[in-house]
């Protein structure tokens, strides 16, 4: 499921490709990908308008229309934007597409349509009506300690709360906590400030370099838990082998060695 360095990648790959292009027609292809929005409502919003700036929140992405509005896309489990020219070239699970004056095309492409794409007013209003927590990327250590102080329950589910803080799911838990050396299931309650400080630094760490990557999770360094996240596969650090467990109702992959249970 894409995560914040897939929104922070597809973002910049918008503001690359997509700002300041009048919008001519826009297609739904599937109503399954509307969130509130009508067919008609995103296309009387959207067409003869552009896109003028971005915005992301966590796995959430808004693209800012020039008269002020919004429009929010969220990726699901298989969401992808892809931007061309020739329609021959139109991605096969092409959901949604918006096609420019320019000749140009972006396409909301989601094999499993768990997606959405909507219209929304204010991001800020959004945020606070979905009860996100912050992104990580708006915290200090500080911050992100008093975050997590106090709560209940396993590291791991912790992270993947994105009420606690919004962008981090199962891929990037298990990096974070590889890199601080926690095992999934250790109980919050037990991690002082001086760790969770650590956790904000590691947290920081592993989701800028996986967005210089491109967030693809096995292109990020040899000592990353991510490009050897498969069991019994080798420990990046030479600590044994890669094992498996289930945490939040999720599979985590950890490395026994540098993670001890307890």
């Amino acid at each position: 499921m894409p995560e914040l360095p897939d929104l922070e990648v597809a973002r910049r790959y918008v503001n690359a490709t997509s700002l300041h292009q009048k919008i001519s027609s826009v297609e739904v292809r599937n109503e399954r990908i509307l969130g509130d929005a009508s067919t008609h409502e995103l296309g009387n919003a959207l067409e003869g308008r552009s896109f003028e700036s971005t915005r992301r929140h966590g796995k959430n992405l808004f693209l800012g229309l020039d008269d002020g509005g919004w429009m929010y896309v969220h990726f699901g489990m298989t969401g992808r934007l892809q931007y061309f020219e020739d329609l021959a070239k139109d991605p096969p699970h092409d959901r949604f597409l918006i096609s420019f004056e320019s000749g140009y095309h972006l396409a909301l492409d989601d094999a499993r349509m768990f997606g959405k794409v909507d219209l929304v007013e204010d991001p800020e209003a959004f945020i606070r009506n979905k009860k996100l927590g912050p992104d990580p990327f708006a915290l200090d250590a500080v911050s992100f300690r008093e975050r997590f102080e106090g709560r209940r329950g396993g590291v791991k589910a912790a992270l993947m709360n994105q009420q606690i803080v919004a962008g981090i799911g199962n891929i990037y838990s298990d990096e974070i906590l590889f890199q601080v050396r926690l095992h999934p299931r250790t109980d919050i309650r037990r991690l002082d400030g001086t760790i969770l400080e650590e956790m904000h630094g590691q947290t920081l760490r592993v989701l800028e370099k996986a967005i210089e990557r491109g967030a693809e999770p096995n292109e990020l360094p040899e000592p990353f838990l991510l490009s050897h996240r498969s069991e019994e596969e080798p420990c990046p650090r030479g600590n044994g082998e890669i094992r498996k467990t289930t945490a939040a109702g999720r599979t985590a992959y950890y490395c026994p060695a540098c993670q001890p249970e307890g």
